[in-house]
């Protein structure tokens, strides 16, 4: 089922908004390249409010021995308590792949409105 969340410009390229819909916890991000996620706004760690946490990129290169690059600028939101990252994507946690992930939403954009799909 659709739910209504917010106007697209509520949520600035670059930016990331709480939200309680249909009493869950989620977090819009307007990702750098301009695509909407939801997730899921609690960190499983130690259950701290992920949508006060802070939007990053990654730092990586290619190969071993290339100088680095800064990539998906705005599609890793990190955990305010302990820095766990976590992809906007995926859900997936990105230093505890697999003991840890936040679960995702559709996004739907129609007429400039976000629409949450639970």
């Amino acid at each position: 089922m659709q739910y209504h969340v917010c106007h697209e410009t509520d949520v600035p390229r670059g930016e990331k908004r709480s939200y309680t819909v249909k009493n869950i916890p989620v977090v819009v991000v307007h990702s750098e390249q301009g695509e909407f996620y939801a997730i899921y706004g609690i960190c499983p760690h130690q259950r701290s409010p992920l949508g006060e946490g802070t939007l990053v990129g990654l730092t990586e290169a290619t190969q071993p021995g290339e100088e680095f690059g800064y990539t998906r600028a705005g599609e890793i939101i990190r955990c305010p308590w302990h820095g766990f990252g976590f992809d906007v994507k995926t859900g997936t946690c990105l230093t505890e792949p697999d003991k840890f992930r936040v679960r995702t939403y559709p996004i739907q954009v129609d007429n400039h409105e976000i629409y949450l799909e639970i």
